[in-house]
């Protein structure tokens, strides 16, 4: 009797472990083949296997008489470590911005499974992690188009074919260490190929189609497509670089060092905008720039390469981020990458500032700070301060109801303030966005009030006032003589560098008079209270007194 027929399925499970030598919980996938008539060990060993000599194998563990006859509808056995690879797919574990399968109508999402052969075109805004079936990840930057030509896996020897052409852009791979016979993982360009057995390494397409290389971990061997079929081992910490045209070779060259990323901000507060500045380089030449959701690399949710030190996006949700930053050097080559920690905070939104608006010089005793209401229940925190930085705090207030608020009593100075919206989150917690933008504005003393002016007169045709200048000036002056005490009727309005005033007598009839101090930057101080004389049969003061001559005499009108 053929033995290839077996029995309860204990038997089968026994024979699975015996043939792999392995717990039982780690034999899967093994394969289990229904006999049909005509088949034979040779040709299962040609279907099935990698090696189809390994047919006595077959025979050997599933105790099989006749190669050459099978009983038909008995069950084979053949064990995961001998199947051949097949074709198998990649999981898309993450997708940011604009991406999909070229042919596909539909964009590339998160939970869908690419396979073997298909194209992927990634928008200038996206990005897209896959991971492969022996576990190794797979990263395509932003404007990336690379085709997966070979996917193929064999889960219980661990053997797989991993293959990818490279048209545009760059992958990120970090391999899973290719360890079975007959493995391996390759990107392809146009130009060379990249291969690995375990490693973590980027290749790119560069200008004019140039093939860019970096090992970060283990090494990669990069063979040149052209005649000279030149090839080389790079290591971790170099890079590679072997350009189009008649006579290139492989360059490698060390990699730049991770840039040193303490200058960029740990805590982001623009809801539309996020701008790092990025440490110089004499020897780089761009700088490639990831941002990652969460506490791990591989959620990339902005990504780009930037020909000047500073980085710009557009604005991120709240939350934490990893911040990734390499410095390409001449060749377009990245150097080894820095990582640094940073926090998006920029909501509850801060409210526009209205009063005082920037540069404002308040007089007022009190200063009165507006800014824009919004709605949702928000509350406003004040603060003001003599310095941008806002180390020397003046004045802090506790979170207000409404967007206002009144600072008393504030000494001349300079001065900035500011606006924080605060709102309650989901758990109850009390939840600050960002200050708003400093906002400068002076509070400024105004002229101190002259002393008030006196009225002579050296003759009956000629009116001449005095008064005494104030202390801490210079100050220019400013009188006003009116037929009303409103001032609304002006006879005399004029500019003086001097605290004196002197005018042909006006007609008979009652005046007024006052006097203010100007400041040199323009700042004009409050006016004396109004004085009021009168002109007629002799001219009189406020108080009842005739107006005079020098020696003693009351002024008549119309006389000498």
């Amino acid at each position: 009797m053929n033995r290839a027929l077996l029995g309860p399925s204990s038997r089968l499970l026994a024979l699975a472990l015996l043939g792999l030598g392995m717990p039982a919980l780690a034999q899967q996938p093994d394969r289990v083949h229904t006999v049909q008539p005509g088949d034979n060990l040779y040709g299962l060993a040609q279907r099935y296997l990698d090696d189809p000599d390994q047919w006595r194998e077959l025979q050997r563990r599933n105790q099989v008489a006749d190669p050459r006859r099978l009983v038909p509808g008995s069950r084979l056995l053949i064990p995961a470590a001998l199947l051949r690879a097949e074709p198998a797919s990649a999981d898309v574990v993450h997708v940011a911005g604009q991406a999909q399968v070229r042919g596909s109508a539909k964009p590339l999402a998160v939970g869908e499974r690419v396979t073997e052969g298909a194209h992927i075109d990634v928008g200038d805004d996206g990005f897209v992690t896959l991971r492969l079936a022996d576990g190794s990840v797979v990263r395509l930057a932003a404007g990336t188009q690379v085709q997966l030509r070979e996917l193929r896996h064999a889960p219980g020897s661990g053997k797989g074919q991993t293959g990818m052409q490279l048209e545009r852009g760059r992958v990120d791979a970090t391999a899973t260490p290719q360890r079975a016979k007959g493995s391996r993982f390759e990107v392809r360009t146009p130009l060379a190929v990249g291969g690995v057995r375990g490693t973590t390494f980027g290749v790119a397409v560069g200008e004019g189609g140039a093939f860019i290389g970096d090992v970060s971990e283990g090494a990669i061997q990069v063979h040149s497509l052209a005649a000279s079929r030149e090839e080389t081992t790079v290591k971790a910490g170099e890079g590679v670089r072997l350009a189009g045209g008649p006579g290139s070779r492989i360059a490698v060259a060390p990699l730049l060092a991770p840039p040193d990323l303490s200058g960029v901000p740990g805590v982001l507060e623009n809801v539309s905008l996020v701008e790092l500045p990025l440490p110089r380089d004499a020897r780089a030449s761009a700088w490639q720039v990831r941002i990652a959701s969460g506490e791990t690399a591989e959620r990339v949710v902005r990504n780009a390469t930037f020909a000047q030190p500073v980085a710009r996006f557009a604005g991120l949700d709240d939350g934490n981020y990893l911040l990734a930053v390499r410095a390409i050097d001449g060749q377009g080559i990245p150097g080894q990458e820095a990582v640094r920690r940073v926090v998006v905070n920029a909501r509850p939104q801060a409210p526009l500032l209205r009063e005082p608006p920037p540069g404002a010089r308040v007089t007022a005793p009190d200063v009165l700070l507006l800014c824009t209401q919004g709605g949702g229940g928000l509350r406003y925190r004040f603060q003001v301060a003599r310095d941008a930085g806002f180390a020397d705090l003046v004045a802090q207030t506790p979170d207000l109801a409404e967007c206002r608020h009144t600072v008393q009593a504030l000494a001349p100075g300079a001065y900035f303030w500011r606006v924080a919206a605060v709102e309650t989150d989901a758990k109850g917690e009390r939840d600050q966005g960002p200050f708003s933008a400093p906002v400068a504005f002076q509070k400024v003393a105004l002229p101190p009030v002259p002393s008030a002016p006196s009225l002579r007169s050296g003759d009956t045709t000629t009116l001449h006032i005095a008064w005494s200048a104030s202390a801490g000036g210079p100050w220019r002056h400013q009188i006003q003589l009116a037929r009303d005490a409103a001032f609304t009727q002006l006879v005399d309005d004029r500019q003086l560098a001097e605290p004196v005033f002197t005018r042909p007598m006006p007609p008979t009839g009652t005046y007024h008079v006052r006097v203010r101090q100007t400041a040199a930057d323009g700042l004009e101080g409050a006016w004396t209270d109004p004085q009021r004389f009168e002109v007629h049969g002799h001219i009189s003061t406020t108080d009842a007194q005739p107006l005079t001559t020098s020696d003693g005499q009351p002024v008549l009108p119309g006389t000498r």
